[in-house]
């Protein structure tokens, strides 16, 4: 059985869209990709809860991918695992770039995009 689509009011469409990206804020501005998502959770937590959604899902996913990240590099210590954990990264990478685009693309066009594992529910 699937979810119901939740519907993203065309108001709101916009700044949702800016939300699921501002997780990509991190590529460019040190610690962004977790800081701006939790300015905009901060500032939406009441008014929007929606956008606070969005917000909590690009803060989870830089959390995740961080701590993936971390705990992996330990592997880099045993030489037989490098180029498992080398994939692993780039896979890894790939789905944190790519997670948002897919969210902010969904979110223009009014459909609230839950990611996998790390999603959140409004």
């Amino acid at each position: 059985m699937t979810e119901p689509t939740v519907q993203i009011a065309p108001s709101d469409r916009g700044l949702a869209s800016l939300t699921h990206l501002s997780g990509l804020s991190g590529y460019i501005i040190p610690l962004g990709g977790v800081l701006v998502p939790i300015i905009i959770w901060i500032m939406k937590k009441d008014e929007n809860p929606l956008i606070a959604a969005i917000a909590r899902q690009a803060i989870f996913l830089n959390l995740i991918v961080w701590v993936l990240i971390g705990a992996t590099a330990i592997l880099w210590l045993t030489i037989l695992l490098i180029p498992a954990v080398i994939l692993f990264w780039c896979l890894l990478g790939l789905a944190a770039v790519i997670l948002p685009i897919v969210g902010a693309v969904k979110a223009s066009s009014g459909v609230y995009y839950r990611y996998p594992v790390v999603g959140s529910n409004p």
